[in-house]
């Protein structure tokens, strides 16, 4: 019969040292992201990276690009080219995987397009409570046309 009052605490200890919010916070901090890459705003989209992040962008870079500044940037240009021709997106994630550890988190999914399969992983950071992309690595793979 002791063995069950010792289990129950350690199943206490063991629950209460699990991170508030588990993936939840952090699959809605990559949909927050999404949301604003679809809807064009570049301010909502800068809003997610954290000042040292770094990425990896398919055919308009081809090194690392580092920074928040540059990373911005680059979603400016993106956004003003994209709104010549559409108000809005619908980049819808596929499969989002989430796997986190304390206070860092990958989340990655795919895009199916017509002539592609995007690739997406992320690697965030909590950051005062937020939840912040470090890291971005975004690659397509051609699909037979």
């Amino acid at each position: 019969m002791k063995r069950l009052p010792v289990f129950a605490l350690f199943l206490f200890v063991a629950c209460a040292s699990v991170p508030p919010g588990g993936d939840a916070e952090v699959r809605t901090a990559m949909n927050g992201f999404l949301e604003a890459l679809n809807a064009l705003d570049a301010g909502a989209i800068n809003a997610h990276f954290a000042p040292d992040a770094t990425a990896f962008f398919p055919v308009v870079a081809s090194e690392r690009v580092n920074g928040k500044e540059a990373i911005s940037e680059i979603f400016r240009t993106y956004v003003t080219e994209t709104r010549k021709n559409v108000q809005r997106t619908n980049i819808v994630a596929e499969e989002m995987r989430i796997e986190r550890s304390g206070d860092l988190a990958v989340a990655s999914f795919q895009v199916h397009n017509p002539s592609a399969v995007s690739r997406r992983s992320f690697v965030l950071r909590r950051e005062g409570g937020r939840w912040l992309i470090v890291h971005m690595h975004a690659s397509n793979f051609r699909t037979a046309s």
